[in-house]
C-alpha cells in the first residue's frame, strides 16, 4: 500500500477537480470530472448509486483517480487504487464537497455514496 506526502494530499484537500477513471464491464475506459477529498487514508469523492461511476466500480473496483492544480494544470497527483464504496453519511458528505467547491448546500443531494480509494500507487507530477 501507498500513502500520500501532506503535499500530495493537499492536492486532494484543496478545491482542485479530479478525474476518476473506471473500467466498463467490456473493459472499456471511462472518465469524468468529480469533487475530490482526502481523508487521511483515502481519496474520496461522492456519486450516485444510479451513475454509470458507481455501477462500474461495484463490478471492478479498480480505479485511479487524477487530481491537479487548478492554477496549473500541469501539475497533477494520480492515485490507483481498490475503491469501496459507502452509503452512511453519504449526503452529510457530499454537502461538505459543494460547499468546499461551489460554497453552499448540495442541491439535489439523493441516493448519494461515498467512494473510497486505497492508494496503492500515487505518481506525483508536480
Amino acid at each position: 500500500m501507498a500513502t500520500l506526502t501532506a503535499d500530495q494530499a493537499r492536492y486532494f484537500e484543496a478545491a482542485n477537480f479530479g478525474v476518476v477513471g473506471v473500467v466498463t464491464p467490456h473493459c472499456e475506459p471511462r472518465t469524468s470530472i468529480v469533487w475530490v477529498d482526502w481523508d487521511g487514508e483515502n481519496v474520496v469523492f461522492n456519486t450516485t448509486n444510479a451513475r454509470a461511476k458507481g455501477r462500474h466500480i461495484r463490478g471492478n473496483p479498480k480505479v485511479s483517480v487524477s487530481v491537479w492544480n487548478n492554477d496549473d494544470a500541469y501539475s497533477y497527483i494520480e492515485v490507483v487504487g481498490t475503491a469501496t464504496l459507502d452509503e452512511e453519511d453519504a449526503v452529510a458528505h457530499i454537502h461538505k464537497l459543494s460547499h468546499k467547491y461551489a460554497g453552499k448546500d448540495f442541491a439535489s443531494p439523493v441516493d448519494r455514496v461515498i467512494v473510497r480509494v486505497k492508494p496503492e500507487l500515487v505518481f506525483d507530477h508536480t
